[in-house]
């Protein structure tokens, strides 16, 4: 049943303890319920209604430890994760800390005690293929709603070396500040293609010394853009003060680092990672800036005499509200009761009529779909049937990057080819991700737009699809799911030199020729390899196989970055050259020379092997460079 909101002079978001309505027991602070029987058919039930605020809770539990919102973990070195939990509550010796979805597959939580607990996970190699995960973790004492705490894990191998396009740029002047508000360090950070991600930012209280930092020793924090866009933005993290409460005058030393990745591998993951060098800074205690009603806060003393910084939801976020004394400004209304800070003082303060300082400006209508923000939610939800659908996602204030996840759930009878697109209205940028019912990530569309398509093979089996945005904005978009009946291709073995299906993980052949024999090409899998050219050379291409059919049919394409110079498909096989190795017989031949004016230092170009509409069959190559 929909229960109407409760409504008091806090102006304050509600939390009804609705057991006793099902129980017909005492609710809190109550007596028992009294029925009187009017007639026949009517009964009159008297229930009390413990009505608790979201605004300055001083019982519910708060997440001490992992700090800051993230980490990250070099997979070369370590091979497991270890988050440690620690969790303060006033008045409850025994919290349940559990994991919350989307739950990260193979990953363990064990509570240690009351109020700690210990959270493990080794990562797959497939799941390393994906360098972001939210662990999403709670903490419920059974009085207050969950305390939500979100953590990003960071997968890092090492790098890639001689990725297409170029690293991301990083500019930033360091500067002592003296100030009680939380800190801002802004950079500048650009990409010849754009960010996928905002960047990171490190911290530590002590030098990390002037070699190569071990990310890992440092306390990580999330950015958010400030300005431009994300080829050319301002960036800051929000970093806690760490003498907001000390005396004035009082100096800290603070030594920082930007990351900042770039997605100019669309196919795979050769993308590029910019580390900052080791920036300082010293802060001091002092000032007379204060932060606003409603601003983000960590102390008392950022928000003036008489106001207070107070925690406010279930996500542990902390702002500033203003004393009563002098009036509440519009939107705004007094307390009716004391409101308790995040440094323990109680006093009556205005707060927002809305119930949260993250209230969005303007409902967002979602779809028709809701709720499917998880993949557990998607599971009770019916099968989507192959169809076009309008859908929307809409700004969340618990998702990472800012907009609510869309599941949906497709179940396959039988083997078949599945096309899934998205094409959104471009008020936010959209991604397209595929998942086993496991929760492992089968293949994904991440380009910079709201356009993103998957095109793949799938034995019969149930699997889900993830469509996730970024930034603040509602964004409407259509999804298409369609398949055609198609035996996924199993007993096809490919070649020893799998996996070299994108540009990441294109075979390098050397110079000034290649070859190679008894090669295989599997249903709509390719073969890759790469070949650094300079203006004026000439690379000669050739394949030699038998051919005594079209499912056995070969052809060359030839990539530079991201383009496909030779395209030639079904769809449209005009565009389909002999001169360019894709003829509709055995054996194909094809010549291709670097424009004079380019490439002066050197370009990575891709030869692909690639089946006809799907062929399969065993070949040869020579590469040979002029």
């Amino acid at each position: 049943m929909r229960l109407a909101k409760l409504t008091s002079n806090l102006g304050l978001s509600t939390l009804t303890s609705v057991a006793c309505l099902a129980t017909a027991v005492a609710c809190t602070g109550g007596s028992a319920p009294e029925l009187s029987g009017l007639s026949d058919h009517d009964t009159t039930v008297t229930i009390n209604i413990d009505v608790k605020s979201a605004i300055g809770l001083a019982t519910a539990p708060i997440f001490r430890q992992p700090l800051g919102t993230g980490t990250t973990i070099d997979v070369g070195k370590l091979s497991c994760v270890d988050v440690k939990i620690v969790i303060e509550d006033q008045d409850s010796a025994q919290v349940d800390i559990a994991q919350e979805e989307p739950l990260i597959d193979g990953a363990k939580l064990t509570q240690m005690d009351g109020q700690t607990a210990t959270w493990h996970w080794c990562p797959t190699r497939a799941q390393e293929g994906d360098e972001r995960y939210t662990l999403v973790l709670s903490a419920d004492d059974h009085s207050n709603p969950k305390t939500i705490k979100n953590y990003l894990i960071v997968l890092r191998s090492g790098g890639n070396q001689n990725c297409p396009g170029a690293a991301p740029v990083i500019t930033h002047t360091a500067s002592n500040q003296t100030t009680r508000l939380d800190l801002k360090p802004t950079a500048s950070i650009s990409d010849d293609k754009g960010l996928k991600d905002a960047p990171l930012f490190y911290y530590s209280f002590t030098n990390p010394g002037a070699s190569q930092v071990d990310l890992s020793t440092m306390t990580q924090l999330s950015t958010t853009k400030l300005s431009g866009s994300n080829t050319d933005g301002q960036y800051a993290p929000s970093l806690p003060n760490p003498v907001a409460n000390a005396t004035a005058g009082t100096t800290k030393d603070i030594y920082y680092v930007f990351v900042a990745d770039d997605n100019d591998d669309l196919m795979g993951s050769c993308d590029h990672t910019t580390t900052s060098p080791i920036y300082h800074m010293v802060v001091t205690a002092g000032g007379s800036s204060t932060a606003g009603i409603c601003s983000a806060c960590t102390a008392d003393s950022q928000c003036g005499s008489g106001n207070e910084c107070v925690y406010m939801g279930s996500m542990g976020d902390s702002y500033c509200l203003q004393g009563c004394g002098a009036g509440c400004p519009a939107g705004y209304t007094c307390s009716a009761s004391t409101i308790y800070s995040v440094d323990g003082a109680q006093m009556s303060q205005c707060v927002p009529e809305s119930g949260s300082c993250q209230a969005p400006t303007g409902a967002c209508a979602d779809d028709m779909y809701e709720e499917n923000d998880t993949r557990s939610a998607a599971s009770a939800n019916p099968a989507f049937a192959t169809n076009l659908y309008d859908m929307s996602s809409c700004p969340s204030t618990t998702n990472t990057y800012g907009q609510d996840d869309d599941w949906m759930k497709i179940v396959l009878s039988a083997d078949s080819r599945v096309d899934l697109e998205i094409s959104g209205d471009g008020a936010s940028d959209l991604d397209l991700h595929l998942y086993h019912s496991d929760g492992t990530v089968v293949t994904a569309s991440t380009s910079y737009t709201s356009e993103e398509a998957i095109n793949t093979c799938l034995k019969a089996a149930t699997y889900y699809v993830k469509v996730n945005g970024y930034g603040h904005a509602k964004s409407d978009y259509l999804f298409l799911f369609d398949k055609t009946a198609e035996s996924c291709d199993v007993t096809c073995t490919d070649d020893s030199a799998e996996d070299d299906d994108t540009f990441s993980q294109a075979r390098t052949t050397s110079y000034p020729s290649y070859s190679s024999t008894a090669q295989k090409i599997c249903k709509n899998d390719d073969d890759w390899y790469k070949v650094t050219l300079y203006e004026n050379e000439k690379l000669t291409m050739d394949l030699t196989f038998a051919q005594a059919s079209s499912d056995q049919d070969l052809d060359i394409h030839l990539y530079k970055d991201f383009a496909d110079l030779w395209p030639c498909s079904p769809d449209s096989p005009s565009t389909c050259t002999a001169a360019h190795g894709q003829s509709a017989s055995a054996n194909e031949h094809a010549e291709y020379t670097v424009p004079a004016g380019s490439c002066a230092s050197g370009c990575d170009y891709y030869v692909v092997v690639r089946g006809w509409n799907g062929a399969t069959n065993t070949y040869g190559i020579n590469l040979a460079v002029q």
